[in-house]
């Protein structure tokens, strides 16, 4: 049993019973809390699976299924999740999501979804068969719902893929998809991750005015330019940022200059005043938590004075 999970990790797959006394000996080490049952019949050391971050561990899965079947094609928020594109983690769900060429009765089950494709001809993404870039931005964007989808196709476009290759998807399929068509009207690359755009969807589906993405703000006093993650250019001249407040800038040295926690709050302090003084009228802060909610960020932006969308001139 040590050995089985010692090159799984090395395989960064799950181990898995191929014997019923295989299986009876992983249940019992997840009896004594040494293994984590991750999936049917998948198992890994607890504290390394706790270690990975949800996507990788979607892929662990991938991978060993990738080794028992190896003609299966995985599509959806899983392949998503293959092709490295930002997304929200729990659209998984505990599930697999996997490419059909059979409409079958039987197609899915609690662990496994099935998306019916007409093409059996799959690419290859970190070693594992996965349905097209634009495929499964165009299965995501069918399956999820919009502010979720966003993320997605705003990944995928800063990842190369061609909005001409979304169409020509759509235009395969007989499903309707206006999804898609709104997606693309609102997909911008400029959206630097899965948290902004989460946001801008957010925004978008609570009907308010979209705003601009990273744009840049002079302070007129240093001449120092600040790139503001929202920006909302309102009537009589009056500008209101909007700031996705993640809390990693605050303690990854990376992003904040090595300056520490204190010195990542003083510096974003100075810029909230040099913003002011570049005519801002008001900054809305906001957290993952408050767009997962939806209410605490709208109500952030409605009381700050973001008008719905279509009662500016131009909106939408």
């Amino acid at each position: 049993m040590d050995i089985l999970i010692t090159k799984a990790e090395a395989t960064q797959q799950c181990a898995y019973g191929t014997t019923k006394a295989h299986r009876s000996a992983l249940a019992r080490r997840v009896q004594a809390r040494e293994l984590k049952r991750v999936f049917p019949n998948m198992y890994a050391a607890s504290e390394y699976w706790d270690s990975l971050q949800p996507d990788e561990r979607i892929r662990h899965i991938a991978r060993t299924l990738h080794n028992r079947h190896p003609d299966w094609v995985f599509a959806g928020v899983t392949a998503a999740a293959i092709h490295d594109f930002e997304h929200q983690w729990h659209l998984h769900a505990g599930t697999i999501t996997l490419a059909t060429t059979s409409r079958g009765p039987n197609a899915s089950s609690a662990k496994v979804k099935r998306i019916f494709t007409s093409s059996s001809t799959p690419e290859y993404a970190n070693g594992l068969p996965v349905t097209s870039k634009a495929r499964t931005v165009v299965d995501c964007g069918l399956s999820v719902d919009f502010r979720f989808a966003l993320p997605i196709i705003d990944s995928a476009l800063r990842n190369g893929v061609a909005i001409t290759d979304i169409l020509n998807v759509c235009s395969t399929m007989r499903r309707d998809c206006t999804p898609i068509f709104r997606l693309l009207h609102y997909a911008n690359p400029a959206s630097e991750n899965g948290g902004e755009s989460l946001g801008r969807g957010t925004i978008i589906a609570g009907g308010l005015l979209a705003p601009e993405l990273q744009q840049n703000i002079t302070d007129p006093q240093t001449g120092a330019l600040y790139r503001v993650d929202f920006l909302w250019r309102l009537p009589e001249n009056r500008l209101i940022v909007g700031e996705f407040d993640g809390y990693e800038k605050y303690v990854n040295p990376d992003m904040n200059d090595r300056k520490g926690v204190r010195g990542a709050v003083q510096a974003e302090k100075e810029r909230e005043t040099a913003l002011y003084r570049a005519k801002v009228d008001t900054i809305v802060r906001f957290t993952y938590e408050e767009v997962m909610q939806q209410h605490p960020l709208l109500n952030k932006l409605r009381a700050a004075g973001i008008p719905h969308a279509g009662t500016v001139m131009g909106a939408g």
